[in-house]
Order: C-alpha cells, then sequence, then structure tokens
C-alpha cells in the first residue's frame, strides 16, 4: 500500500483514509488536490509515469468527494413558477372552472374572475389576487400564504382549512365567505371580524363563527 500526499491511500481493491473508511473502487491513487494537482492511474504504473496524468483542481476535488463519502449527492429542489408570474394573468376569466390541477405560486391574477371556480388545494401562494373576484370560489384547504387579496371580492366562497398566513386582506368583502379552521393572526381576525356578515349558502355557517369572532 502507498501513502501519498495529503494522506489518501492506495491499494489494489480498497481505497481508505485515516478514518478507516473502506471502498470497493477501481485502484486509483490522488494526490496535492490542495495544489491543484490529481494523478490518477492503475496501481501498476509508477508515480512517475502518473504524474503525467494531471486534470484540473474541480476535477480533483468532484472525484475526491465522490470517493470520501458513501452518501448520495444532494438532490437541490428548484421552485415551481407559475404560467402567471412570468407573463401577466390580470383580468383573465377563471370562472366556473376545475383548476385543482393549475397553480398560481407568485402569479399576477389582479381583477381575475374566480367566480364559482374550484381551487381546492390550489397553492396561490404569493399570488397578486387585488381586486379579484372570487364569489362562490373553492378554496378549500388552498395555499393563500403572502397572497395579495386587497379590495377581492370572497362572498359565500369556501376557505376551510386554506393556509392565509402573511397574506392581506385590505378591504377585503368576506359576506358569507366560511373561515372554518383557517388559522389567522390576532389583529387580522380582528379586522375580518369587523367586516364579516352573512352565511355561506352551501356550509351553512355563519362568517363570524367561523372566525370565531365575539360577539
Amino acid at each position: 500500500m502507498l501513502q501519498l500526499n495529503r494522506s489518501i491511500y492506495l491499494s489494489d481493491t480498497k481505497l481508505s483514509s485515516k478514518g478507516n473508511l473502506q471502498y470497493s473502487v477501481p485502484a486509483l491513487f490522488i494526490s496535492r488536490a490542495y495544489n491543484k494537482r490529481v494523478f490518477a492511474t492503475p496501481s501498476h504504473m509508477s508515480l512517475k509515469d502518473a504524474s503525467s496524468a494531471t486534470f484540473k483542481c474541480a476535477a480533483a476535488v468532484a472525484l475526491c468527494a465522490s470517493l470520501a463519502s458513501s452518501a448520495p449527492l444532494a438532490v437541490f429542489a428548484i421552485p415551481q413558477t407559475s404560467t402567471c408570474a412570468t407573463e401577466s394573468c390580470d383580468n383573465r376569466d377563471y370562472s366556473g372552472k376545475d383548476l385543482r390541477n393549475d397553480f398560481f405560486t407568485k402569479g399576477s391574477v389582479k381583477y381575475a374572475n374566480f367566480t364559482n371556480a374550484n381551487l381546492e388545494r390550489v397553492t396561490l401562494f404569493g399570488a397578486n389576487l387585488t381586486g379579484s373576484n372570487l364569489t362562490g370560489a373553492n378554496l378549500i384547504y388552498s395555499d393563500l400564504g403572502q397572497a395579495n387579496l386587497t379590495g377581492a371580492n370572497l362572498t359565500n366562497a369556501r376557505l376551510e382549512g386554506a393556509i392565509v398566513s402573511s397574506a392581506r386582506f385590505e378591504n377585503v368583502i368576506i359576506e358569507g365567505a366560511d373561515f372554518t379552521e383557517v388559522i389567522v393572526r390576532k389583529d387580522i381576525q380582528t379586522y375580518l371580524c369587523n367586516r364579516a356578515s352573512g352565511t355561506n349558502p352551501v356550509t351553512g355557517v355563519d362568517t363570524k363563527d367561523s372566525l370565531m369572532c365575539e360577539y
């Protein structure tokens, strides 16, 4: 067994470090990775012969990393970007449509018509819904986190279990809207309770009751 610079060891069938981790890999020896050189060769070749086989430091680092760890490479999730985030969907007509296979993450859907649309479990995270018409819309378990609902019309909408963290509700219309099991901050709850009225025609739940307003 040869001991090379930076304490990387070679044998015909095993490569090990000072931590005594064993790997079944083709016989290679690696040296001077920190000096921007890597030498890789079958074990029967001399160090002198091997020195001619130089590669860039990036290749050395990548090879060392793959040999030094048995863990799989990390996979980085790429956030989805909705079509409405790259091109405006303002003023579009989605009324009566089943949109459960769509998403509007960070999309611009200002003044769009979602009347009686099915948005159950749909993500509208960070969407700009300013002035949009969501009358009678099914928003059960939808994600409205950080959405801008300024001036939106939620008359008779169903929002049971929806996520509304950090959403904006200025001047929102919520007559007959059902907020059952929706978690809101105390200040938002107070604001909405002051605007709440009516009963949802589908669930029969009073809007104030769904918001747990104090009478």
